[in-house]
């Protein structure tokens, strides 16, 4: 079987006057209504769509995926040996050893995955990795451990010293093609100004959703349950208009076709297009040459051949990892804690700090922060931090100029999250991150 592309990593957009890369810099651009409405309801654009008329994100695996014959006869057996050697010969592939090796690392299992596959061909202290985020939260505190105890040579990006500025936003929403919010992708700009865009970043993207880590089960309307779980905490469409919401979605989302003999419809529809055109316009930027091991064919193939019993929470991802790299996991994960650690007794207390520390937040989010907060918390920044409070007071008054957004509605979303009675954090950065992206666009 051809190499399949499950994922536009390096995308490519098409309209009448033919193709082109870097959808923001193209010319003539007209605002598509109908995108407009599904990135108010979901806060992206699935599917082919884009924000303007005329104008795809080109789909570069067509047809479905067939495993065939070729299903592995006793995965777990199989393993170790197979999931290894795949994922080495995709790093062999790809690895430019002239370059730097830049691993992005968190609090999760996947970026520790990767960093130990690299470590297969590069010497710790010449792999460069990095973190960002909150200090005090798993996902900023646990890779400065593994860094410091491996001998990398780490950078940190702390959240307290990102600075939010429309020029910021505007560059981040141009280096991501501009199909979703833009505050949170605005921490790799730094990232770039760094390590410079010639370096080879090496991503753990997406390998939580080829372990089952996202299980919807089966449901007998797919497209209706993907857009429930994709409208969640989006209040601007949620009044009278579900119905129509549902068929403009299913008009636009792509049909699961690609995955939907190896998965679930509801979890292939998830994959197609969250996956595809929000998460990956996060990571894979213009100005980044991202690669990707967890989401090469035969990888991916190899887990969706195994049994369902072996995927349900991600049984068999995480036990195979976790017993190949003992002295990366010898740390706790952001979502399991020491489960999968040779520190087993840690467990209970690493629980209780967990819910205590979570209980102070709820009640104290100015002074203590979340153990899985893994940006600022921008409901709280939208209110007191000097940056993000002056991009969205500057942003929002801006997108009501033009006839895109019923402006008394956005204006009372943002009275209500400034007075505290109501949490509309997600609409206001859809709101606010909209406008950038026509900025961008020069519209």
């Amino acid at each position: 079987m051809d190499e399949v592309v499950f994922f536009r990593g390096n995308r490519v957009f098409m309209d009448r006057a033919g193709e082109f890369k870097s959808l923001l810099s193209h010319d003539n651009l007209k605002l598509d209504n109908e995108a407009v409405h599904l990135f108010l309801k979901i806060g992206y654009v699935p599917g082919e769509k884009t924000l303007f008329e005329g104008v795809k994100c080109l789909q570069k695996a067509e047809g479905d995926i067939f495993l065939g014959e070729e299903l592995i006869e006793d995965p777990v057996k199989a393993s170790s040996y197979s999931i290894k050697r795949n994922l080495l010969e995709y790093i062999e592939k790809n690895i430019d050893l002239s370059t730097d090796q830049v691993v992005p690392l968190s609090g999760g299992m996947d970026s520790r995955i990767v960093l130990g596959l690299l470590l297969e061909f590069v010497e710790a202290k010449k792999i460069k990795t990095y973190t960002f985020g909150v200090p005090g939260s798993y996902d900023f505190d646990i890779p400065n451990k593994i860094s410091k105890s491996l001998g990398t040579e780490h950078a940190i990006f702390s959240s307290e010293e990102t600075y939010y500025d429309v020029d910021g936003l505007i560059r981040a929403a141009k280096e991501s093609d501009g199909n979703t919010e833009v505050f949170h992708p605005l921490v790799l700009n730094r990232v770039v100004d760094y390590y410079g865009e010639n370096a080879s970043y090496w991503s753990g993207f997406a390998g939580d959703l080829v372990g089952a880590g996202f299980s919807f089960g089966n449901s007998d309307d797919p497209f209706s349950q993907n857009l429930e779980y994709e409208s969640r905490g989006i209040y601007y469409h949620e009044t009278g208009s579900n119905a129509e919401d549902l068929e403009i979605f299913k008009a636009t989302a792509t049909s699961g076709k690609k995955m939907g003999q190896c998965v679930s419809m509801s979890e292939a529809i998830f994959w197609e297009n969250h996956v595809e055109r929000y998460t990956a316009h996060h990571i894979f930027r213009n100005d980044m040459s991202v690669f990707a091991p967890l989401v090469s064919f035969p990888f991916v193939r190899y887990f969706l051949s195994c049994d369902d019993s072996l995927r349900v929470e991600k049984k068999l991802f995480n036990n195979v990892f976790s017993s190949m790299f003992p002295e990366l996991f010898k740390f706790p994960t952001k979502d399991y804690g020491y489960k999968y650690s040779n520190k087993v007794y840690l467990q209970s207390a690493h629980l209780a700090s967990f819910y205590y520390r979570s209980l102070l937040w709820r009640f104290l989010p100015s002074f203590v922060t979340h153990p899985n907060a893994a940006y600022i918390d921008m409901r709280h920044a939208i209110n007191n931090r000097l940056d993000v409070f002056g991009c969205v007071n500057e942003l929002i008054a801006d997108l009501a100029k033009r006839d895109v957004v019923d402006s008394k509605r956005m204006f009372a979303f943002l009275k209500a999250h400034r007075d505290g009675s109501a949490d509309f954090t997600k609409d206001i950065i859809n709101f606010a991150s909209l406008e950038v992206i026509l900025k961008a666009a020069k519209l």
